[in-house]
C-alpha cells in the first residue's frame, strides 16, 4: 500500500510542474491541419489533411482531397505521398533508415508547409509486470501494469506509451503516456501506468512504445496538458512543427511492443 502512495506521490508532483503553453488562435478562422506519420514498424507514410477551425473542435473537418505531398530523405530525396481518397494520403514499403531526418513538404492553397522530424531507433521492451491492488479511493480493485525498459545511455530519449486492451487500443488523448530520460538517462526504468479501470484477471494488457523527437514529444506533452484541463479556460492549439500557422504534426517514428495476460 505504501508503493501506492509513493505512485500517486511522483504523479501529482509531475502534473504540477508541467509547464504549459497557450498559443493565440481565432478560432472563427478555418485551420490548415496536417496530420502526418512515418511508422518504421510497416515502412508506411500516412497523412491527413484538412481544415479546421480548431484542433480541439468537435465539428467534422473539411477534408483536402488531390494536394501534393511530398517527404525527403536525409539524402535529399524525394517521394510523393500518393492520393487515397478523402483526405487521405499513403505510401508503403518506404524503408526507413534511423538517425536521419524526414523532411515533409505539403503545398495548398499558394503556400509549401514543412516540417522536419527525426527517426529515432526502437528501444526495446521488457517483459510486463503487475500487481494487484485492493479498492483505494473510490478506485477498484485490481492489477496495475509496470513499464519496464532499459533506457540507453548518453542518448535523448522521448516515447509516447499506448496501451491496448484485449488487442484493442485505448486511443483517446488522456490514455496515452508520456516518457522521456530528462532525469533518468541510462537507468532501468519500471513504471506503473495507472488507468480509471483496473485491469482483471483474464485480461490482455499490450504496450507500444513509440520513439520519438523532441519536437514530436513537445507536441503530445502540450496536448495532453490541454486535454486533461491543465490548461488555459479556452484551450489553444498545441505548438507544431510545421512552419507557415500550419496545424498538427509530422512524426517519423519507431516502436517496439510487449504484451502479457493477467493470470
Amino acid at each position: 500500500m505504501r508503493n501506492l502512495f509513493y505512485c500517486f506521490s511522483i504523479l501529482i508532483a509531475f502534473a504540477s510542474c508541467t509547464k504549459v503553453i497557450d498559443v493565440d488562435l481565432n478560432d472563427a478562422d478555418q485551420k490548415f491541419t496536417m496530420e502526418a506519420n512515418y511508422t518504421a514498424e510497416d515502412s508506411t507514410v500516412r497523412v491527413k489533411l484538412s481544415l479546421t477551425t480548431s484542433y480541439f473542435d468537435n465539428e467534422p473537418s473539411t477534408t483536402l482531397n488531390n494536394l501534393v505531398v511530398i517527404i525527403t530523405d536525409y539524402l535529399g530525396n524525394p517521394q510523393t505521398v500518393p492520393f487515397a481518397g478523402n483526405g487521405y494520403y499513403e505510401l508503403t514499403n518506404y524503408i526507413p533508415v534511423f538517425n536521419t531526418d524526414y523532411t515533409m513538404t505539403v503545398q495548398y492553397d499558394g503556400t509549401t508547409y514543412t516540417a522536419v522530424s527525426r527517426m529515432n531507433p526502437p528501444v526495446p521492451l521488457e517483459p510486463i509486470t503487475y500487481e494487484y491492488y485492493p479498492a483505494f479511493f473510490g478506485l477498484e480493485a485490481g492489477y496495475i501494469t509496470y513499464l519496464r525498459y532499459n533506457d540507453p545511455p548518453g542518448v535523448e530519449n522521448q516515447f509516447i506509451v499506448v496501451m491496448s486492451l484485449n488487442y484493442a487500443e485505448e486511443g483517446n488523448l488522456t490514455d496515452f503516456y508520456l516518457q522521456s530520460d530528462d532525469l533518468t538517462d541510462g537507468n532501468f526504468i519500471n513504471r506503473p501506468l495507472f488507468r480509471t479501470e483496473a485491469f482483471q484477471i483474464g485480461d490482455t494488457v499490450g504496450f507500444e512504445m513509440r520513439s520519438m523527437d523532441k519536437s514530436v514529444y513537445n507536441y503530445f506533452s502540450e496536448v495532453l496538458s490541454i486535454a486533461g484541463g491543465q490548461g488555459s479556460a479556452a484551450p489553444a492549439n498545441p505548438k507544431t512543427n510545421w512552419d507557415n500557422k500550419g496545424l498538427g504534426y509530422f512524426s517519423a517514428y519507431s516502436n517496439s511492443r510487449a504484451e502479457v495476460i493477467i493470470e
